[in-house]
C-alpha cells in the first residue's frame, strides 16, 4: 500500500506543481496587463517588479491552488484510467474508494496552506502591493516631467520646468500653476525645484527654492505677491491613485482580526457588518475547496467514459466556473442577509461534497473503473 500511495502521490503532485506554476504566471501576466500604465512607467525598476511578484505571490497561490489541484486529479488519475492501470489495481482488490485517500490527503494539506496564506500572507502582500504601486505612481509622476514640456496630468495643476536633470530629480526655472481654488489661482515661479515622494500615502511634495508666488482673486481686484527662499507644496494624488492603482482590494488586505473588529464597529455604529463577516467566511470556504474538489474530482476521473486530455480540461473548467458562480451567488445572498454568512461561505463546498459522495458511490457500486 505504501508503494501504491507513493505512486499515486507522484501522479498527482507532479502535474499539481506544473499547473500551479503555469497558472501563477498566467495570473501575473493578466494582472500586469491591467496595470501597464503604471508598471511600464518611466520610474519603474526591475526591483519594483520583483517586489510586486513577491507581494502578489500569496494572493495568486490562493487563486491558483484549487483549480491546479482539480486539474491534477482529473489529468493524473485520468491518465491511469486511460492506460488501464486503475483496472489492474482493482483486479488486485483495490477499490475506487481506497484511491480517494491520496487526493483527500493532498487536499487537506492544500486547504491548510490556503488558510494560512489567506489569513496572513495574502493581507500582508496586498497591503504591501498597494503601498508599492502608490509609490511607483508617484515616482512615475516625477519621472514624467520633461524639459520644456508642460505637464498637465495632475488635477488642476500645470507644471513646467525649463531644464530637468538626467535622473529627473532636479528642475531648473520652474513654473507651477495651481487652479485647485478657482476663485484665487496661484502662479509659482522658482529658480530650482525637486520632487519629494515621501509626502504620505496619497501625496507628493514639490520642494522649490528662490522663487515667488503670485495670487489673484477673480472676484475682486486683489493681487498678492510673495517671495520665498525655500517653499514646499503638497500635491494630493488621491483621485489619480485610486484610478490608476488597479491592485487595490480593501477587504482582502484585512486580517481576520481586523475584519471582525471592523464588523463589530459597524454593528455598534448602526452599519452593516455582513460584508466584512462574509469576506471572512468566503476565505474559509476557499480553504475548504481543495477537499471538495478531491471528493468530486476523483470519481469523475475514475468513472469517465471518454478519454483524452481535452475532456479533463473541459471538466476542470466547467467545475471551477460552477464553483465560482455558486460561491459568488451565495456570497451575494449572505451580504443581503438572505443566508447566514457561515452557510453562505460554505454552501458551494457542501454542494460539491454531496455531488462527490454521490459520484463515488456510483463508481464504487459499478464494481469497475471505466
Amino acid at each position: 500500500m505504501k508503494l501504491l500511495a507513493r505512486y499515486l502521490l507522484k501522479e498527482l503532485i507532479v502535474p499539481l506543481v506544473v499547473w500551479v506554476a503555469f497558472l501563477f504566471l498566467l495570473l501575473f501576466v493578466m494582472q500586469f496587463l491591467r496595470g501597464t500604465d503604471v508598471l511600464l512607467g518611466s520610474a519603474v525598476t526591475l526591483g519594483d517588479i520583483g517586489r510586486l511578484i513577491l507581494y502578489l505571490s500569496p494572493h495568486f497561490l490562493v487563486m491558483a491552488l484549487p483549480i491546479a489541484f482539480l486539474l491534477a486529479i482529473l489529468l493524473g488519475l485520468g491518465r491511469l484510467n486511460e492506460d488501464r492501470e486503475l483496472t489492474a489495481l482493482q483486479a488486485l482488490g483495490i477499490s475506487p474508494a481506497q484511491l480517494l485517500a491520496g487526493p483527500l490527503a493532498i487536499g487537506a494539506l492544500l486547504g491548510g496552506l490556503m488558510l494560512l496564506l489567506s489569513f496572513t500572507g495574502e493581507p500582508w502582500g496586498l497591503t504591501a502591493v498597494r503601498d508599492l504601486v502608490n509609490d511607483v505612481i508617484k515616482k512615475n509622476v516625477a519621472g514624467d516631467v520633461k524639459s520644456g514640456v508642460f505637464y498637465e496630468d495632475l488635477s488642476d495643476l500645470t507644471l513646467y520646468a525649463e531644464r530637468v536633470s538626467r535622473q529627473g530629480e532636479q528642475w531648473t526655472h520652474v513654473l507651477l500653476h495651481d487652479d485647485r481654488e478657482p476663485s484665487s489661482p496661484l502662479l509659482v515661479l522658482a529658480q530650482t525645484g525637486r520632487v519629494n515622494t515621501n509626502g504620505g500615502e496619497e501625496a507628493l511634495r514639490l520642494e522649490l527654492k528662490d522663487g515667488e508666488v503670485h495670487r489673484a482673486n477673480r472676484t475682486t481686484t486683489d493681487y498678492s505677491l510673495l517671495r520665498f527662499e525655500q517653499g514646499e507644496i503638497s500635491v494630493g494624488l488621491g483621485g489619480s491613485l485610486n484610478r490608476k492603482n488597479r491592485f487595490r482590494s480593501p477587504k482582502e488586505e484585512m486580517t481576520p482580526g481586523e475584519l471582525l473588529q471592523v464588523a463589530e464597529e459597524a454593528e455598534k455604529s448602526g452599519g452593516d457588518p455582513r460584508p466584512f463577516l462574509m469576506s471572512l467566511h468566503s476565505r474559509l470556504g476557499n480553504a475548504v475547496a481543495p477537499l471538495s474538489f478531491a471528493l468530486l474530482g476523483t470519481p469523475l476521473a475514475l468513472g469517465r467514459r471518454q478519454s483524452g486530455r481535452a475532456w479533463g480540461y473541459l471538466l476542470t473548467l466547467s467545475g471551477y466556473v460552477l464553483f465560482y458562480l455558486l460561491s459568488r451567488g451565495f456570497e451575494n445572498l449572505g451580504n443581503q442577509g438572505k443566508l447566514p454568512v457561515l452557510l453562505a461561505g460554505q454552501l458551494a463546498n457542501v454542494i460539491f461534497i454531496a455531488l462527490g459522495v454521490f459520484a463515488m458511490w456510483r463508481v464504487s457500486r459499478s464494481g469497475t473503473v471505466r
